[in-house]
């Protein structure tokens, strides 16, 4: 039986958590937000669902604890939770464009003898960019597209002073480097992160960031090429009906990992 702590108690932890407690291999599902409101409510919920009041009891009495919050709280929490013996899934993989917080927590890893697990988010094909990586990848392009109300409260847009309510057509919001995109819409673009990581790195993965009016899905297209071949994907994801800003599809592939992790068998190495 698996003990889990979540943290995050938002739109995409309260997915994983009202999804994941019915799994038989689940003992309980320890609970952390900074908002207790949101933490209480999601306790109320759930069958599994427990609240301490300290992070680090909570940690201590997981087996593995999943960031489902934000890039700070995967910098806060990670690192404890390794060093207290506890494998991690982070969600906020944009974090790991912080090269010294990666090394950190790869160099904790090894030390303890535990996993980092990194979801791969509302994006597919992360398994045939990790093999295609094994050979030579020349090139990796993703175009992100999303309604203009995705990008609300985006720094980027704020710092840019781009009137998303002006936006007619499609409109080119930003184009440049994984690194440069996670930075500036950590929201918005984690699939950009778990893309550069599977492949060539945060600098090479060019991204290209879309406000379209005309949709309302969030897409993903990835282009791919090297020595394997050509690939080329596109996901045309529903937005979270509790967050336009992510993708149904990020939760799912948090609990996908969790039956993988918590079970016997893994499809998909």
């Amino acid at each position: 039986m698996v003990r889990l702590a979540l943290i995050g108690c938002g739109a995409i932890g309260s997915t994983i958590a009202s999804m994941v407690e019915d799994m038989p291999e689940i003992e309980s599902i320890y609970l952390y937000d900074r908002s207790k409101r949101m933490e209480k409510g999601l306790a109320r919920s759930l069958k599994k669902g427990r609240i301490l009041e300290d992070i680090v009891e909570i940690i201590e009495r997981s087996d593995l604890v999943i960031e489902a919050a934000s890039q700070e709280a995967a910098k806060k929490y990670a690192p404890v939770a390794l060093e207290k013996g506890k494998s991690v899934l982070i969600l906020s993989v944009g974090a790991l464009v912080d090269r010294p917080f990666r090394e950190r927590i790869e160099e904790i890893a090894r030390r303890r003898h535990r996993k980092i697990y990194l979801a791969s988010g509302a994006i597919a094909g992360i398994d045939g960019v990790c093999a295609a990586a094994t050979a030579k990848i020349e090139e990796v392009m993703l175009n992100t597209i999303k309604p203009p109300e995705a990008f609300r409260q985006s720094s980027y847009v704020l710092d840019h002073k781009i009137n998303l309510n002006a936006i007619v057509k499609p409109t080119v919001l930003f184009e440049g480097s994984a690194a440069e995109a996670v930075t500036h819409f950590p929201q918005n673009i984690n699939v950009a992160a778990a893309l550069s990581l599977a492949g060539i790195g945060f600098e090479r993965t060019r991204v290209r960031i879309i406000a379209d009016p005309n949709t309302n899905r969030n897409i993903h297209k990835l282009l791919v090429k090297g020595d394997f071949g050509v690939l080329e994907i596109e996901v045309r994801n529903v937005p979270s009906p509790k967050n336009p800003k992510t993708s149904y599809l990020a939760a799912l592939s948090a609990v996908s990992a969790i039956r993988k992790i918590a079970g016997n068998v893994w499809v998909g190495v």
